[in-house]
């Protein structure tokens, strides 16, 4: 019943001839400080620690709280495509050898965490050798470049020989061969400085207990709940952020949020239900708040390609043939490109004139017949509880259902859902998605396409796919200095992997907010996509929200 009384509020609120915002901005010509930014996630932030966190709910408050050497530009509403430059942050400089295996960075004057210690080039080291030492993190590969890395993982070496402090204020990353996409990775949030002393006296409790040099603190959180952030008095930018703090709401269902944000519960909202979506690009009073970015991201189901039937790669191939990829840009109201692959549109190295897998049940079937399975197969798909991620299923079963796949499906948790699918012994076929951590093809391609990749347990290649050619190609371009060279390879990897289909290529989606009037200078960031610094509250005195005039 609450899920019927919720569509029919919605049905309603479309409907209706007067459903245009109920707030207006205060009409302030330049940015200020002050007020509480309210927003819900549809799911719930596993873990705060920066050595572990590594999912796309947790990665908007890693990157809130912790800072990295470098970073990227803010995302400027009047710059489409702007914020993929990386700029200064806790380094002031830094350069690179003429060999680019030598990375030396000289770190601002003064800056602190967020309790006033000092930070020195020692932290840095330490917070790297911890994700290397680190046997839960999903990071250590990101590290494999640098000298000496491997050793650590492997309880080799106590430190990491490619790692060093040569004062409190220089710092030395030597690699063992050239990267380069190697700065991009420094932008990451585990990246960043962490204190010694700190992370022991925390122990188990680190996933809650942030010591961060990033523009935000933790105020409070209540898990599963709320999460409360606030400006951090210490942050190396005095500037930034503009807001006091940030209130976030976990486990709102996108229909519930919608609802909230219509009342004015909340200030900004994405993942709009579709007829929501579809309504409000109709409204001249909306349209002026609806931020719409090309984040980079991609979107399909993943085939764990060393389980019976999905191990034939016929079955991969059969499995694309039958998926109506319209059907899904019309769910997503048109907020969604088809894919050919993991490589979003516009990204270096991606082959535009690679075409997505056509709608063809008939080619399906005979490739399904071909492989031993004239009369289709019964097969689990796991994917998460969250409404659009529930109706892509049922589209996703009905399709499969024309060419023979039974497909029966099961809702997880997205902590439960991760912790599955990483797994060797996890479900055959599932969601998944891909949000990158930089903008550069071997962060998609390497981390989940790569056999180094592969692990028992919370496996980035959560396919298991190998493939030792492909392995060393991906591995080429990594290294290739040459820019056509580079992308020529990258073709050659796209091409590779459409054919072995180690997941069915499904689509790209846009990132998609709409905020309440008085937010203001806010774009979300191709990157971090939910990043609040830049945004201030155009509000009226004394911080009251001013009501729309009547026509």
């Amino acid at each position: 019943m609450k899920a019927l009384a919720i569509v029919v509020a919605l049905v309603a609120a479309c409907g209706s001839s007067d459903r245009g915002p109920h707030f207006r901005a205060a009409g302030a010509t330049t940015p200020h400080r002050g007020g509480t930014l309210h927003w819900s996630m549809v799911q719930q932030v596993r873990t705060l620690d920066p050595a572990i966190a590594y999912d796309e709910i947790t990665a908007y408050f890693t990157h809130a709280l912790f800072d990295t050497l470098v970073g990227y530009e803010g995302s400027d509403p009047a710059r489409p495509g702007s914020g993929l430059k990386l700029v200064p942050h806790l380094a002031e400089s830094w350069t690179i050898s003429d060999d680019h295996l030598v990375y030396t960075f000289t770190l601002r004057p003064g800056i602190t965490f967020s309790d006033g210690q000092p930070v020195v080039a020692g932290d840095f080291v330490y917070g790297l050798e911890r994700v290397l030492a680190t046997a839960e993190s999903p990071f250590p590969a990101f590290l494999d470049d640098v000298a000496g890395a491997k050793d650590v993982v492997d309880h080799k070496a106590a430190h990491c020989a490619g790692l060093r402090a040569i004062d409190d204020r220089h710092l030395e990353i030597r690699l063992s061969r050239p990267y380069a996409g190697f700065l991009y990775i420094l932008a990451m949030s585990f990246a960043t400085p962490q204190k010694q002393a700190w992370v022991q006296a925390a122990g188990d409790q680190l996933r809650r207990k942030v010591l961060g040099t990033g523009p935000w603190i933790v105020e409070s959180w209540d898990e599963g709940q709320r999460l409360e952030l606030a400006r951090n008095p210490h942050y190396w930018d005095p500037t930034r952020p503009l807001l006091d703090r940030q209130i976030v709401l976990e486990n709102i269902p996108g229909d519930t949020a919608y609802l909230m944000f219509e009342a004015g519960d909340l200030d900004v909202v994405d993942r709009l239900p579709a007829p929501v979506y579809t309504w409000i690009q109709t409204r001249d009073d909306w349209r002026p708040f609806v931020h719409a970015s090309s984040a980079m991201n991609v979107y399909g189901e993943r085939l764990n390609v060393r389980k019976k039937p999905v191990d034939d790669v016929r079955v991969r191939r059969a499995m694309n043939y039958a998926l109506n990829k319209e059907h899904v840009v019309r769910l997503l109201s048109g907020g969604a490109t088809p894919s050919h692959g993991l490589l979003p549109p516009g990204l270096f190295g991606r082959d535009e004139t690679l075409a997505p897998y056509p709608y063809d049940p008939a080619k399906a079937k005979a490739l399904l017949a071909e492989a031993g399975y004239p009369d289709g197969f019964d097969i689990e798909y796991v994917t998460i509880k969250d409404d659009t991620s529930e109706k892509l299923a049922a589209s996703m079963q009905a399709d499969l259902a024309v060419v023979g796949v039974r497909v029966k499906i099961t809702l997880m948790s997205f902590a439960t859902y991760l912790s599955a699918v990483g797994r060797e012994d996890g479900p055959s076929f599932s969601y998944s998605a891909w949000f990158a951590d930089f903008p550069d093809p071997s962060n998609f391609i390497d981390t989940r396409f790569h056999s180094r990749q592969i692990a028992k347990e919370n496996s980035n290649n959560d396919s298991f796919y190998a493939n030792p050619a492909l392995d060393q190609l991906i591995d080429a371009a990594r290294l290739e200095g040459d820019a056509d060279k580079r992308a020529a390879m990258y073709h050659q990897i796209e091409r590779v992997l459409y054919d072995d289909a180690p997941w069915i290529w499904n689509f790209h989606r846009k990132f998609i907010e709409v905020t309440q009037p008085y937010v203001q200078g806010y774009q979300p960031h191709p990157v971090w996509v939910r990043a609040y610094e830049d945004a201030w509250l155009d509000l009226g005195p004394d911080g009251a929200r001013l009501p729309k005039e009547a026509p």
